[in-house]
């Protein structure tokens, strides 16, 4: 039946009989109460997405979780921009790009470090905990150390780092110039050390780590002595020591050497 015709023609429509003692609309209102919700289709439900204020400080949260999940390799504004629920062009008015953005979630990571106040008493000690604490930090965050190398502080968080370990040096005594050069291989040793190490163990079971290392070992056991002698006598301290003492016998070195250089200048 179509539309048209189930509407009826004018004639029957004024010949239609009305309820007694009930007016048209009020016919219709009972009529429409008496029926049953109507079907609908169903549609798809849309994805939530996380919406946050635009701050730098919110940029370079959602830049971190997007490191952890990516890498540096992965990081970018577009995906940095999905994370908070925007569009990437937004986010160009808070910070210029991804370098900037590398500089800014690096300088947030530094400031997770604690920042002791140098004691000339055991200032050795406070050096090396400020550069555990870094290397914990950075290898937390996949392959975040990436975003130190190569660059100099120049941003809040990381200048107050760079002040603070050289006031502790100072604490110890040693010479401006050992200070001053000595910064930034303290902390080129960290960010590398730390990168080595994330790299090698970040997603990995800690069960196939150690398979692998058990492997190099039995591979320099096989090595032949006629060819490696060296090698074949250093292989229990070569592929003994743990990372954590591979990294404390690197800052024994460090440390002691700066030492060595600035009684050698003073």
């Amino acid at each position: 039946m179509s539309v048209s015709a189930s509407r009826g023609s004018p004639k029957s429509r004024r010949s239609a009989p009305k309820p007694a003692g009930v007016s048209p609309t009020e016919a219709a209102g009972t009529a429409n109460a008496a029926l049953p919700p109507p079907p609908r289709f169903p549609r798809p439900s849309k994805r939530p997405t996380r919406r946050t204020a635009l701050t730098v400080e919110a940029i370079v949260a959602a830049a971190i979780d997007v490191l952890d999940e990516a890498g540096v390799a992965g990081l970018s504004m577009r995906r940095v921009a999905d994370h908070l629920g925007t569009g990437a062009a937004s986010l160009y008015a808070h910070v210029s790009g991804k370098d900037e953005l590398l500089e800014l979630v690096f300088d947030e990571l530094v400031g997770q470090v604690p920042l002791p106040e140098p004691d000339p008493t055991i200032w050795r000690e406070q050096v090396r905990q400020m550069l555990r604490d870094l290397r914990a930090v950075l290898i937390s965050h996949r392959d975040a150390a990436l975003a130190g190398l190569g660059r100099i502080p120049t941003t809040p968080k990381a200048l107050l780092a760079a002040d603070r370990l050289a006031a502790t040096l100072r604490a110890g005594r040693l010479s401006d110039r050992v200070i001053a050069l000595g910064l930034e291989q303290l902390t080129l040793y960290v960010s590398a050390e730390a990168f080595e190490t994330g790299l090698m163990e970040y997603g990995s079971a800690p069960e196939d780590v150690e398979r692998y290392y058990e492997d190099v070992h039995a591979f320099y056991m096989r090595l032949p002595n006629d060819r490696f002698p060296m090698l074949a006598s250093l292989i229990d301290d070569i592929s003994g020591p743990d990372g954590d003492e591979r990294f404390e016998f690197g800052l024994d070195v460090l440390i002691a050497g700066l030492e060595a250089l600035s009684t050698g200048t003073s």
